[in-house]
């Protein structure tokens, strides 16, 4: 296939995927966060990910102090357990686990109290080469730390955005209510006429 035309064929396949609406995982209209202002406290690289995810959100700014929405990285760990053996009983997959625990406040107000997100890769494992072993394990790590921030803000405004239409739902209720006591009021009002003397 020529190159002018091959161009032509990605040209177009890009065009469709944005005709269509696609978007990357964690962008576009629905990524849109229910908050203005967030802080992150706690340390590890799980709050430094968190960190790095939300600056990038266009809508929300990350702040030291006063946030809307307060989110706390309580501990982080990683650990991996033998999935498989060859016949010789020499380690060939190892399953990596990666968890968080978290906490996180609306307006000071609870609304994750204990938040866990725990993910897993599959290490394949080489008993001659130790190095390239850790550096791949590192490099999950590091991936599933990034996915972890993803999931957290996603289920941080899924959250919020609950409580924003519990609230919202609540004061229309309460107008409502207000609403027909005035009207049940006048109505009322209306009803007794002055005695004539």
């Amino acid at each position: 296939m020529p190159l002018r035309l091959k161009t032509l064929v990605l040209l177009g396949l890009c065009l469709s995927l944005m005709a269509c609406g696609f978007h990357l995982r964690g962008q576009g209209p629905a990524a849109q966060l229910n908050f203005k202002t967030i802080q992150v406290s706690g340390g590890g690289s799980a709050a430094q990910e968190l960190r790095k995810a939300i600056i990038v959100q266009d809508n929300v700014k990350l702040v030291t102090s006063d946030a809307q929405v307060a989110v706390n990285i309580v501990n982080e760990s990683s650990d991996k357990q033998i999935l498989s053996v060859n016949n010789k009983g020499q380690v060939v997959q190892y399953r990596v686990y990666y968890r968080v625990r978290f906490t996180a406040t609306l307006d000071k107000q609870p609304l994750i109290e204990d938040g866990n997100i725990s993910l897993s890769r599959t290490l394949q494992w080489d008993e001659n080469d130790i190095l390239a072993n850790e550096s791949e394990e590192g490099k999950l790590i590091t991936e599933m730390q990034r996915d972890s921030s993803q999931q957290l803000i996603r289920r941080i405004n899924a959250a919020a955005k609950g409580v924003n239409k519990a609230s919202a739902a609540s004061a229309a209720s309460a107008a409502s209510a207000t609403s027909a006591a005035t009207s049940a009021a006048t109505s009322a009002a209306s009803a007794i006429k002055p005695t004539q003397p």
